[in-house]
This record gives structure tokens, sequence and C-alpha cells, in this order.
């Protein structure tokens, strides 16, 4: 059974720096979000996925938003 899925995309130069940016913001996201649940756990306090998907949501709803923004309205 095959894990990935390969798919070339054929973009213009403005849409693959937004592609770039979206994946950078992210990446970012994903790994604020795995450090702040792993500090939670190892702490003992119990991970808090609510509280966390609450803030980080927050933190990035504008900068996620706005790179995708461009995409859509091609």
């Amino acid at each position: 059974m095959r894990r990935t899925s390969i798919v070339e995309l054929i973009v213009d130069e403005e849409s693959e720096n937004s592609l770039k940016l979206l994946c950078s913001l992210s990446s970012k996201l994903w790994n604020e979000v795995n450090y702040a649940r792993r500090r939670m756990f190892f702490e003992k306090k119990g991970v808090n996925l609510r509280k966390t998907y609450k803030e980080f949501y927050e933190k990035y709803k504008l900068l996620i938003g706005s790179a995708t923004a461009s995409l859509k309205q091609e």
C-alpha cells in the first residue's frame, strides 16, 4: 500500500510564493502546537486540546487566511 501521493502543481510565480508561505506558516503552526502540548504532557498538567486550539487558531488565522485568500480568487 502506498502512503504518499505525489502531485505536480503547475503555477505561476505569485501562486508559488503564496503556496510556499502557506506551507511555511502551516509547519510553524504545527510545531508550536505540538511543542505546547508536549510541554503540558511532560509537566503533568494534562493536555488541553481546546485551549491550545483556540490559542494558536487566534494567532495564525489572519496569517494563514491571507495566504489562501489570493489562491481562492483564481
